[in-house]
């Protein structure tokens, strides 16, 4: 596991950031999980920015078009210096690089990785749903999130890790982020 307990505590006021590209459903789906305030940003206003956020999720799907880092990897630096967690893709280099070098502000989500805060295992589509088993450090929970148009996994994913990352327990992050009632898969022990 790769958040550590020691973060910076938020104040009630402070919203949560997405940075990304714009066109995905993560601060959509954060806002419906947490009930709080959720801005999006690009990584431009991100690295501009000097507020203090409760959490940064940084959706980072594309690509740098160099060696150097992504307009989302770049912002994801800057940003760290505003909040007390940053929630990353690990299925990138540069989500890996930022929780390697700040142990204990990341909390990291994967589909797959067993060092992420929050694993994706067994994903699949079936009947206008996308479904996956969330994996922490101690639960397994499954997930049936309906999608409209197309399946966005790491959407799902970021928006999942983001509630865990605010302290949302896994179980009522699953159900509202399913939008129905869904049995659980267990716990690990």
């Amino acid at each position: 596991m790769i958040l550590q307990a020691s973060r910076r505590q938020p104040n009630s006021d402070m919203p949560v950031a997405v940075v990304g590209g714009g066109g995905t459903q993560t601060a959509e789906l954060l806002r419906r999980i947490t009930g709080l305030p959720v801005e999006e940003l690009t990584p431009y206003q991100a690295a501009r920015s000097q507020r203090e956020w409760r959490a940064v999720v940084v959706e980072n799907y594309d690509q740098p078009a160099s060696r150097g880092l992504s307009a989302c990897a770049a912002a994801r630096w800057q940003l760290a210096r505003h909040t007390g967690v940053i929630v990353v893709g690990l299925d990138d280099a540069e989500g890996r690089r930022l929780a390697a070098a700040m142990p204990g502000m990341v909390f990291a989500y994967s589909d797959g990785r067993p060092q992420a805060d929050l694993t994706a295992k067994n994903v699949r589509l079936r009947g206008g749903r996308l479904e996956f088993e969330a994996l922490t450090d101690g639960e397994l929970t499954r997930v049936r999130a309906p999608w409209r148009g197309e399946p966005r996994l790491y959407d799902h994913l970021a928006a999942l890790a983001g509630a865990l990352a605010l302290d949302v327990p896994l179980e009522e992050a699953a159900a509202a982020l399913s939008g129905e009632n869904r049995a659980r898969v267990g716990s690990i022990a």
